[in-house]
Order: structure tokens, then sequence, then C-alpha cells
């Protein structure tokens, strides 16, 4: 077994969507490299995605990743303010932001409690989730969840299609996910918890 012992690093980056590079030539120390080129083994960490990446021969690979286009679990949380949910109707919230060119959300799950405070929330409508500017929602879960007056646990129903016909969609490049309901809620003080289980599809990683 050949073990190289030599400059083995691990570098690291706080640019998002940043990735590493093969370089054009086999040494660092000829003035030609970039600073995001590694050699083969190296590691490159880019901590504003939270991505690990290395280099195998002339491809950039990931480090845990689950297939060549669907990345690994990650999750996003959010409190949403009584406030907030009084004006989901009319005033989406962001759960996810936009991953960037060539990448799409992927919803896995969504979980959430409603913190049941004193007053109900009245005339609510359908909680749901949607990926701006699609056409269809992404999932959504029923009015008991708003109209609780005990604290609870909720699961979205998430749908599983990416398209319902031949125009409409579910799925888009660099959007972000977003929640709001059907009608603006009335006369509520709860908060709600939402934890967001979900993948980043980059077809950047091989087209």
């Amino acid at each position: 077994m050949n073990i190289l012992d030599s400059r083995i690093l691990l570098k690291r980056s706080t640019t998002a969507g940043q990735l590493p590079t093969v370089p054009g030539s086999s040494s660092h120390t000829d003035g030609t490299w970039i600073a995001t080129d590694i050699y083969e083994g190296e590691a490159f960490l880019n901590v504003t995605d939270a991505r690990l990446y290395t280099r195998a021969g002339s491809t950039i690979k990931e480090i845990g990743l689950q297939n060549s286009l669907v990345g690994t679990l990650q999750y996003a949380t959010k409190t949403l303010t009584s406030a907030e949910i009084l004006a989901l109707g009319t005033t989406p919230i962001t759960l996810v932001a936009a991953p960037g060119a060539g990448k799409a959300i992927f919803v896995k799950n969504v979980y959430s409690r409603i913190n049941y405070n004193t007053t109900a929330y009245a005339t609510v409508g359908t909680m749901y989730l949607k990926i701006n500017g699609a056409s269809d929602v992404v999932g959504e879960i029923g009015q008991s969840i708003l109209s609780s007056t005990v604290t609870r646990f909720g699961k979205f129903y998430i749908d599983s299609d990416f398209f319902v016909n031949n125009i409409n969609t579910v799925v888009l490049e660099n959007a972000s996910l977003r929640i709001n309901t059907s009608a603006n809620p009335t006369a509520g003080n709860s908060t709600i918890d939402l934890l967001v289980e979900y993948q980043i599809l980059d077809f950047n990683t091989i087209f």
C-alpha cells in the first residue's frame, strides 16, 4: 500500500455555493493554482453551506452525498409568532432560502408544534408549504392545528409528485420554500414551531 504523507490540507470557505476546483497543473508551487484548487485526498469544507468535498482524479466529490443529485438531509427551524400567523394569508414566511443556480429544494418532512397560549385562532384556513413561484403546493396541514385549544404536535402532508400535469410546477430551481395560509386567521395568540427536513437537488454536480 502506497501512502502519500505531504501537504494534506483542510481548506475552508465561508462563501455560499463555493466549491473546490481541480488545478490545471500537478504542483501548487508553480504559481498557477487558485485558492480553491485541491490535491487528490484533500478536503474542502464550505462552512456556510455545511458541505464537505474532496477530489478523486479530475472529479470533485461531496463527502456524505447520498447520490449524484440529492444532497444529505438538512434541517431548518422556525418559530412563527402570533403576529406572523395572523398575517400568514397575505404575508408568506420563508422557511428555507433559495439554494442557488442549478439547485432546488426537495422537502422530505415538516413537523409542527402549536404552543397554545390563551386564545385559539379563528376563521382559520389551510396552512400550506409552497416553493416560491411554483403553481402547486409542496404540502399542507389541516385547519385543526391552527384551531387547537391545547399544545400539540402535527405533521404536514407532503406531496410526492413533482408535476400534476404538463404545465403545473411544484419544485423550481433557485427558489425559496415558504409557508402561508389560504386565509388570514383571526383572534389567536399562540406560536407555532416548525422543523423542516429537506434535501438540495444539485444538478451542477453532473451537468
